[in-house]
Formats: structure tokens, C-alpha cells, sequence
């Protein structure tokens, strides 16, 4: 089923930035052999206002590795946090390769509830780092020329009540925006 995303409305304060256009794709391009389908996650059980301050308590505590992501398309509310078993206070830190089939412009929007930086073939495309009800980002350009599959690492956290974490995008080839396809994610086998 296509979600069909209309935002009217954008965060204050924030301009629509110049496409990203230096984004690097994984070199080597990773044997398809050795891809598992969705993101890895490792959660972290901490209590933080802030993604300074989640990455303050990775450098000391050992994330615990939870079920792969098949996408990020998590609204629940009150429920668990993404894959977890926990529905508060939760650290994921998110890592694989997003696949961008065709060259061209593509357009991503980020849905969050709390603090989320997504960093896409070396390059932050965004950040929101503090404690927020559910937002959108505004239109996030990104200018791919060469194909194939890009590293992408997002990190979040959820403090209390509820979690949303969501990636949509209007990808060459994909139609209109909606979230990005199961099939365009993947993360290395161990």
C-alpha cells in the first residue's frame, strides 16, 4: 500500500539547505552474497535529553544487538521502540546501506519523536539532537550520480511516552513520496 505525503508545514527556523551532492557510495560496493535484508540496530538503555548525550554513553556501555529494521516506518505510539523490548528510554544506533538504483534527485523527509541524525554515504543529510514531540524535517535534496549501494547510519533516541521514526523519500524510478522500500535497505551478514 503508497502512503501519499503531503507536508504542509515546516519546522521554524529552517531553510530548505543546497542538494547534497558529494555523498559516497560504499567502495566496494558491497557482494550481494554477503547483504542481509533491513538495518542492523544495537539499542542502549539510557535516559538522555539529548544525542550528545547518547553518544556520551556509548563510549562506555556495549549496545545490545536487536532484530534487523526491515525499514524505518515506526509510528507506535506508546508500544515498544522500533525493534526493542522496551517503550522508554532507548538508544538505536542504525547502520547498512540504502540503495539508490538511478542517478538523479532524490527528495527525503524525516518523521521524528525524539532526537535522530541520519548520515548518508558520509554526509549528515540531517539532524534534529533534542527531546521533541513527532515533527517532520523539511525537504532534504539529495543529488546522486553514480549508483549503487551507500552507507547510511542514523542514530536515535526516544525518552518517554511516545516514538516515531521514520525515512520517506521521492526516489527516480519510485513514484511519489513515500517510505523508503524494504527492498532498498540491507546491512552486511555477520
Amino acid at each position: 500500500m503508497a502512503v501519499v505525503l503531503t507536508v504542509a508545514f515546516a519546522m521554524p527556523g529552517l531553510a530548505i539547505a543546497s542538494p547534497f551532492s558529494n555523498l559516497k557510495p560504499a567502495d566496494p560496493q558491497p557482494d550481494a552474497a554477503a547483504l542481509a535484508p533491513g538495518l542492523a540496530v544495537d539499542y542502549y538503555g539510557v535516559l538522555v535529553n539529548s544525542l550528545r548525550e547518547l553518544e556520551g554513553h556509548m563510549k562506555y556501555m556495549e549496545g545490545k544487538a536487536g532484530p534487523p529494521l526491515p525499514m524505518l516506518n515506526y509510528s507506535v505510539g506508546m508500544e515498544n521502540v522500533l525493534t526493542s523490548n522496551s517503550d522508554d528510554m532507548v538508544g538505536a544506533d542504525i547502520n547498512g546501506f540504502i540503495h539508490m538504483k538511478e542517478p538523479g534527485r532524490y527528495v527525503f523527509l524525516v518523521h521524528s519523536n525524539d532526537g535522530v541524525r541520519v548520515t548518508i554515504g558520509g554526509q549528515m543529510i540531517f539532524e534534529d539532537p533534542d527531546v521533541h514531540a513527532d515533527r517532520f524535517s523539511d525537504e532534504i535534496i539529495v543529488e546522486i550520480s553514480e549508483p549503487g549501494w551507500y552507507p547510511i547510519h542514523v542514530l536515535y533516541f526516544e525518552k518517554r511516552n511516545t516514538s516515531t521514526l521514520e525515512l520517506y523519500w521521492e526516489a527516480p524510478g519510485y513514484g511519489d513520496m513515500d517510505f523508503v522500500p524494504a527492498e532498498a535497505f540491507s546491512h552486511l551478514r555477520e
